[in-house]
């Protein structure tokens, strides 16, 4: 799925945002140390001026978000929770806590905590994420609402009017389904994922031509160009265009579609006359 390619984290930004800190002397020394790129001596002077000052709430979140970027979760994890007791709440903690659980494969534990976070805090990104481990564990209308309360918040987000059609796909809601994927193409027309999952969903509905006209906008040169020609061929099978659907088949072998050899056997023999179930 597309989102296990954009789960994208924006450490970098916020590893040195001047709202987000309080710009005390540490921090600053630390923030010299990644204006050079060089993560290893910021955290070594972190570890540092964590000895010095363990009651400094905001040094143990800076190594957190430095360890996370690093991969280094389970530490991030103790930093974080150490913020949590320093402040006596943790606030985006418990953000950055459900981003840990979520690359751990833990998604009940994502749920947990940023469902905790979401219930304090108006954040899109957080309701995404939120919505991602739900699609996870494939408590799809859990994952719905939770893109559509991050939709509330930001409205251009493609992603999650993609990921909320999904969602809805899976649930078999295909006319909710493709509401959300068209929003998703009008914010990026050019996503090719976008318009294989449309056209999926308007297969569903039995809108054929309609899914072949948006079909045929994909550029051969797109990586998901097989696999329009592919459906394209589902779809003029679905309207008794046999000879249609073989060669477009034929077109999808030729340019590498792992199915399409499989189809042109089965549906592309003799003519039976009446076009089997799909």
């Amino acid at each position: 799925m597309k989102y296990q390619l954009i789960f994208i984290f924006l450490l970098c930004a916020l590893l040195v945002a001047p709202e987000l800190w309080s710009q005390s002397k540490y921090i600053k020394r630390v923030d010299k140390q990644l204006t050079k790129g060089d993560t290893s001596k910021a955290i070594k002077k972190l570890n540092k001026f964590i000895d010095k000052s363990p009651e400094s709430a905001e040094l143990y979140m800076k190594r957190a978000l430095l360890k996370i970027e690093r991969g280094d979760l389970d530490p991030a994890m103790v930093d974080l929770n150490n913020y949590c007791h320093v402040n006596k709440s943790c606030g985006k903690a418990n953000y950055y806590k459900g981003i840990i659980r979520y690359k751990q494969n833990d998604y009940n534990g994502a749920i947990d905590h940023l469902s905790k976070y979401t219930l304090v805090t108006e954040d899109a990104n957080a309701w995404f994420h939120l919505g991602i481990s739900h699609m996870r564990l494939q408590n799809y209308p859990l994952a719905i609402n939770a893109f559509e309360r991050s939709i509330k918040i930001d409205n251009q987000q493609a992603l999650s009017y993609y990921n909320a059609g999904l969602a809805a796909f899976y649930s078999d809601q295909f006319s909710q389904a493709d509401g959300f994927f068209e929003k998703a193409i009008e914010l990026l027309p050019a996503d090719s994922d976008f318009k294989i999952a449309k056209a999926n969903a308007l297969l569903k509905l039995n809108s054929f031509a309609e899914g072949n006209k948006l079909l045929r906008t994909i550029d051969p040169a797109d990586r998901n160009y097989p696999s329009a020609l592919y459906n394209i061929a589902v779809n003029y099978y679905h309207l008794n265009e046999r000879d249609l659907a073989c060669d477009y088949w034929r077109q999808a072998r030729d340019v590498g579609h792992t199915n399409a050899a499989d189809a042109i056997s089965r549906y592309c023999g003799k003519k039976s006359g009446k076009v089997q179930k799909w």
